[in-house]
């Protein structure tokens, strides 16, 4: 599976704009949110190690 690629089994009506309801748009969406959780995750790591460096 290429990188970025999202594979469904359900069909996808393919309408314009997209409906919300597309297995597509819906993984999309969760994708987004579990990138987004990662990247704040990643600032609140840095931000306490930067705590500790600046305690010592």
């Amino acid at each position: 599976m290429g990188k970025g690629t999202i594979k469904v089994k359900k069909k996808c009506c393919h309408s314009q704009p997209p409906c919300k309801s597309c297995p597509i748009v819906a993984l999309r969406k969760l994708l987004k949110d579990q990138k987004a959780e990662e990247v704040k995750k990643k600032q609140k790591k840095a931000l306490k190690a930067g705590k500790k460096k600046d305690a010592k």
